[in-house]
């Protein structure tokens, strides 16, 4: 039963989770909220990251549906900015999504990465798949976090 692909999968999941948690930790309260379009704030793309994270790696399947808001009473784009969750808030729920990811991992080898995926008709056709479209997803929003991070006079990190 092997794991190196498992394992490979998983270390870059922590690697990016590791960048979100630093990029969200970089901004103060009032730039939480500002950002250069109405989604592109960092408490908007934060929500929609971690929650699609949540999403990608929820385990609903036979019809039944993610269900979009239900961690702070409503979906990212139904909030008033003020309703919208504060960063400590935003990294509670990326620990426990985190931790969803480390146990999906934990209990797949490298086998199952090549089993049929059908969730999501635009995530993948296998958990191989799948896995990578969340991987991917979750950069585009890490990059525009980053950009946010720069707009708003931070250095930011490197590339880990």
């Amino acid at each position: 039963m092997s794991r190196v692909m498992t394992d490979d999968l998983l270390e870059q999941f922590k690697r990016a989770i590791s960048m979100i948690r630093f990029t969200v930790e970089e901004f103060t309260d009032e730039q939480w909220l500002s950002g250069i379009s109405w989604f592109q704030t960092p408490a908007r793309v934060g929500y929609h990251l971690v929650e699609a994270l949540d999403a990608y790696f929820c385990g609903k399947g036979d019809g039944q549906e993610f269900g979009y808001g239900h961690r702070f009473g409503g979906p990212w784009w139904e909030m008033e900015d003020a309703q919208l969750p504060d960063q400590d808030s935003l990294l509670e729920y990326l620990d426990e999504v985190q931790a969803r990811i480390d146990e999906t991992f934990a209990s797949t080898d490298d086998a199952e990465l090549s089993a049929p995926f059908d969730l999501y008709e635009w995530s993948g056709k296998t958990l191989v798949g799948h896995y990578a479209y969340a991987l991917r997803h979750t950069m585009h929003h890490q990059g525009a976090l980053s950009v946010l991070s720069t707009y708003h006079g931070h250095e930011g990190q490197n590339w880990a």
